[in-house]
């Protein structure tokens, strides 16, 4: 069945939501006035906040962030494509209609939008239970099944673009990918994503194109740069 998708404005932001009844705008307003208890999760920048919360006896994962890379070329990418979470909430919401459950549901978004960037950002998703592959070390039982969970996301228009192993989540149906980032050009992500297989599971995911080459050479010219200056990878 369809989830529709609301959209409101509520307090200067843009309001996305996947409920009628206002429920899970409910929760974000609760947790902004401190009602909710929450569990802070590790996210590695002071602009970006991430919680585990709990209401009704269901978990969820919210987070918050007003992270604005000042590269210029991520500059105009987000000028361009536009605030990126509720894009991903659309895209997600279709790749679950169709099947796709390889990643974490979102359920509401708050941006707060200036000149098509979002200066601040709440989302609130699915909580994946399960063990990080982080935490197994050995990640050889499960290469086929990492090929086959990325190859889903690709297959439904998504990718990670960060698919280091504290992002596949291993649960009792299998594995999840958390945390999707691909903002930006799809095609440059899901070659990101093959690269970064071969990187961290020697797991061979080639795509048959000029991209794929041309980001190729980009990686292998960094590793060059890399070595002539002493530097690890």
């Amino acid at each position: 069945m369809s989830e529709t998708i609301i959209k409101r404005e509520i307090k200067g932001f843009h309001v996305y939501e996947k409920s009628r009844c206002g429920t899970y705008i409910r929760i974000l307003a609760d947790f902004g006035a401190g009602k909710i208890g929450y569990k802070l999760l590790n996210s590695g920048s002071e602009e970006r906040k991430v919680y585990l919360i709990e209401v009704k006896g269901t978990k969820y994962v919210l987070k918050w962030e007003r992270e604005l890379d000042p590269r210029l070329e991520k500059r105009l990418s987000r000028f361009i494509f536009g605030p990126y979470y509720s894009r991903l909430m659309y895209r997600v919401a279709v790749a679950r209609e169709q099947g796709c459950t390889k990643t974490a549901d979102i359920y509401a978004v708050a941006e707060k939008v200036r000149h098509r960037e979002a200066v601040e950002t709440y989302i609130l998703a699915e909580y994946v239970e399960g063990r990080p592959l982080a935490e197994l070390g050995d990640f050889s039982p499960y290469k086929d099944e990492i090929k086959a969970c990325v190859e889903d996301l690709h297959g439904h228009r998504l990718a990670s673009n960060d698919i280091h192993p504290g992002n596949i989540i291993l649960t009792d149906n299998g594995l999840r990918i958390i945390d999707l980032s691909d903002a930006g050009s799809l095609s440059i992500c899901q070659v990101n994503d093959a690269f970064a297989l071969k990187k961290f599971y020697d797991i061979d995911l080639r795509i048959n194109n000029v991209i794929y080459y041309l980001i190729g050479l980009r990686n292998r010219f960094r590793d060059f740069s890399r070595k002539l200056r002493g530097k690890k990878h």
